[in-house]
């Protein structure tokens, strides 16, 4: 029994160096599809068509960075010319804007992976980047190796030391975090820079008051509000500026994140 237990420990354990490589091995997959693709035409025919697919979408990506810098020079040229009270509109027009094309430039940048992974795929081992396939033999060879490693420990156990139903659990697992992933991206994420634009004007709405009247109350624990006098116009300013600027941040921030973890670096302004 405690060996069996063991065993099941040790598959457990090789299952998850499996996934990391296999993770390390598309990753390497796409850089050599992307070398390739860069180096323009390919010498294999069956190269041709997916050579030309992602010269297409990265075409399509790059316009939309250059809409995204253009909407960006619009705003300032507007936000020179307007009245003062217009200028919210401007900046709100923009920031929709660029959201939009920004989420239509990371939809054509996702789809290049799979398309630069099945390009390094044919690729691999051709010559077209020896460093790159001396890197994609080195993992393959530890693959094989984990494998081999789980298939000896499972062998006195009829291939596999963990229960069948481990597998059916595991992928029901798998579907269901994507399920909630989904979900929490499609009701949370796009609604987190409003939340933090209400987050900030409760912040404001009772640390700040313009009423010395009410901040004498509000010190004396009667009535609602902050306790923190400042000017009419200031208060008006901060109520309006402060939840903006705190939305357009966390926006800012959560498309630089998404950027990040996609693996496309930095996102462009």
């Amino acid at each position: 029994m405690f060996a069996r237990q063991h065993a099941q420990l040790h598959e457990i354990r090789l299952g998850l160096q499996q996934w990391r490589l296999s993770h390390q091995e598309r990753l390497a997959l796409r850089r050599l599809g992307r070398e390739v693709a860069r180096a323009g035409a390919a010498e294999r025919e069956v190269l041709a068509p997916l050579v030309g697919e992602i010269a297409e979408r990265e075409r399509r990506a790059d316009a939309l960075t250059a809409e995204v810098r253009a909407s960006l020079d619009a705003d300032r040229a507007d936000l020179r010319a307007v009245a003062v009270w217009v200028r919210p509109v401007v900046m709100l027009r923009g920031l929709s804007t660029r959201q939009v094309l920004r989420h239509r430039r990371s939809l054509e940048r996702r789809a290049l992976g799979p398309r630069l992974e099945a390009l390094g795929q044919l690729a691999a081992g051709a010559g077209a980047d020896a460093r790159a396939d001396r890197e994609i033999a080195a993992v393959r060879g530890r693959l094989s190796a984990i494998t081999a490693e789980r298939e000896r420990w499972g062998a006195p156990y009829g291939g596999r030391a963990l229960p069948q139903w481990t597998i059916r659990a595991g992928a029901e697992t798998r579907m269901f975090g994507r399920a909630v992933l989904l979900q929490l991206r499609a009701h949370l994420l796009p609604k987190a820079p409003a939340i933090a634009g209400l987050a900030v004007g409760w912040w404001i709405a009772n640390t700040y008051t313009d009423s010395h009247l009410r901040s004498v109350a509000r010190s004396l624990g009667i009535g609602s509000g902050g306790t923190r006098v400042v000017s009419s116009s200031t208060y008006e300013t901060m109520s309006f500026w402060l939840p903006l600027l705190a939305a357009a941040m966390c926006a800012y921030l959560g498309e630089r994140l998404g950027a990040y973890y996609r693996g496309e670096g930095p996102a462009d302004t």
